[in-house]
């Protein structure tokens, strides 16, 4: 028997403390509710828990996300609802502007309308915001960059790839550009003395341009005295029948420029630079307010010469016999190159340049007139290009996408694509119902606007349909995650009772077994005695 060393309590000692540790972990594990409080209690599992752990807090913020992406997307499509109705206005308008039985001010007042319409449409798209973001106004769309400014309006469908399209520019969009003549100079005098043709005589000719025609007053309404037309009198009636007629009536000193200087120079650098005011002996030339070969100016006339002088120096064109001459414009011209198809086609129309392809590939975008020409440094002086030629590169990217982050990781996002929505995109800016062609255009433009307003709101449409199931897959996701993590961290409750039980009467019975072993030197003092 040993006195220095009581090994027994040492071993009843490690036992209890042993027991004591087990216990302390159960009743930790059964007051916390999980089964790894510490990363000693499972390492591996404490490393897929904090994962797990990570991806369920990002499920939980995706799925927010996603829903304030709905409530962008709401915001947009309200906003666009609105401007379906406004075109949709605008449209009953046009067709109201077609019936002859309204005069001249009627159709302005209807035009006044338009024009108030169309600033609201241009006020949606530039205050449509949702937490200070503006959404109808292009900046949530993709960027496509050209390698000139003159090219404009660029626009593509969701089957365009993202790379660099190759385009050559052969011919820029033309104006019609009709020479009327040189006016004569009357041999009649108004009572002012200034030299100035009777209506009588000017109504004679029995002129019109487009359909639209010129009267002259003949007689004054009260006096009843001869009407004369002096220079600027007469300009003013035939400019406002050409104004009608969708023709710019301009006054030379005898310069014709061709069809190319028009539309292919600023107008403030171009043509105009060669116009002066009117005066009798001048050279008087139409130019069709827009581009391309549905811009036409036919003039048409009984008498050039009523009064034995051709007073507009009117002839018919070369080679023809009646008494009408016409012009028309020209369309833009382009060639594809690559990465097109040789399924690809092109369709123009005055500057705007549309190619369809293969599976759903579509683009469009406008021309400038002054695409294939060139300016000096002071920005005054125009020359065309030598080759007569312009290679036009679009660099399509997804830059700019309005991109929903809807995943707990990197590129999981959804990109919503919302074009600009105001006029001069929709390409309404220009619709005006007080001309002759006025109705039938205005009526084409506003079917396409209402055609790319009702695509691009289904577009919304599906991508709020598509993020309603996101969110409803996020919440799945996270339900799914939330049972897994509970396997991997939460303590079976029952079992782990089990085993509290056990560790606390292993600790008891450590405890009664160590008063024990501290006992047994007791009895070596029997020996001594």
């Amino acid at each position: 028997m040993k006195i220095n060393y009581n090994m027994p309590a040492y071993v009843a000692n490690g036992k209890l403390l042993q027991n004591e540790n087990a216990l302390t972990a159960s009743l930790e594990k059964l007051s916390s509710g999980y089964r790894i409080n510490h990363a000693a209690d499972d390492p591996a599992g404490m490393a897929i828990s904090a994962k797990m752990r990570t991806q369920i807090k990002g499920l939980n913020q995706a799925s927010r996300n996603a829903s304030d992406g709905i409530s962008v997307i709401e915001t947009a499509e309200g906003a666009l609802q609105e401007v379906t109705s406004i075109i949709q206005r605008m449209r009953e308008l046009a067709v109201q502007s077609g019936n002859d039985t309204y005069a001249d001010e009627d159709k302005q007042a209807m035009q006044d309308e338009i024009a108030a319409l169309k600033e609201e449409v241009d006020r949606i798209s530039t205050d449509t915001e949702f937490n200070k973001k503006t959404l109808l106004d292009g900046s949530l769309c993709s960027r496509i960059y050209a390698n000139t400014r003159n090219v404009s309006l660029v626009e593509v469908s969701q089957a365009v790839d993202n790379t660099n399209y190759q385009i050559k520019i052969t011919g820029s969009s033309e104006h019609a550009v009709q020479a009327i003549g040189t006016t004569a100079t009357p041999t009649t005098t108004n009572p002012a003395g200034e030299p100035a043709w009777t209506g009588a005589d000017l109504n004679k000719m029995e002129l019109s341009i487009n359909g639209v025609p010129v009267r002259f007053e003949e007689e004054n309404a009260i006096s009843g005295e001869t009407v004369y037309y002096n220079a600027t009198q007469m300009y003013n009636v035939l400019r406002d029948a050409a104004e009608k007629a969708e023709v710019k009536l301009y006054a030379t000193d005898g310069t014709v420029p061709d069809a190319s200087m028009i539309g292919k120079y600023p107008e403030s650098q171009g043509y105009e630079g060669v116009a002066k005011q009117f005066n009798f002996g001048d050279q008087l030339v139409g130019v069709s307010r827009d581009t391309g070969s549905n811009e036409v100016i036919k003039i048409k006339w009984t008498d050039p010469s009523p009064t034995g002088q051709n007073i507009l120096g009117l002839t018919p064109a070369a080679g023809s016999t009646e008494t009408a001459t016409y012009a028309e414009g020209k369309d833009v011209k382009v060639e594809l190159g690559k990465p097109f198809t040789t399924q690809a086609t092109i369709m123009t129309k005055g500057n705007k340049v549309e190619i369809s392809d293969l599976d759903g590939f579509a683009m469009s975008f406008d021309v400038s007139e002054r695409a294939l020409y060139e300016t000096a440094d002071n920005g005054e002086t125009y020359t065309e290009i030598a080759s007569g030629e312009f290679d036009l590169n679009l660099q399509v990217t997804n830059i700019g996408n309005l991109y929903l982050q809807v995943g707990a990781n990197q590129y999981q996002t959804i990109d919503v694509d919302i074009p600009c929505m105001d006029c001069k995109s929709l390409r309404i800016d220009k619709v005006d119902v007080t001309t002759v062609f006025g109705t039938d255009k205005a009526l084409m433009a506003l079917d396409d606007a209402l055609a790319k307003v009702t695509a691009v709101r289904s577009s919304l449409g599906a991508a709020e349909n598509r993020l309603e199931m996101t969110v409803s897959s996020l919440g799945q996701t996270d339900e799914n995650m939330n049972t897994a993590l509970s396997r991997i961290e939460d303590v079976d409750m029952a079992q782990e009772m089990s085993t509290y039980t056990q560790m606390n009467v292993l600790v008891q019975a450590a405890t009664s077994v160590l008063a024990q072993a501290n006992d047994l030197p007791e009895q070596t003092l029997q020996l001594i005695q």
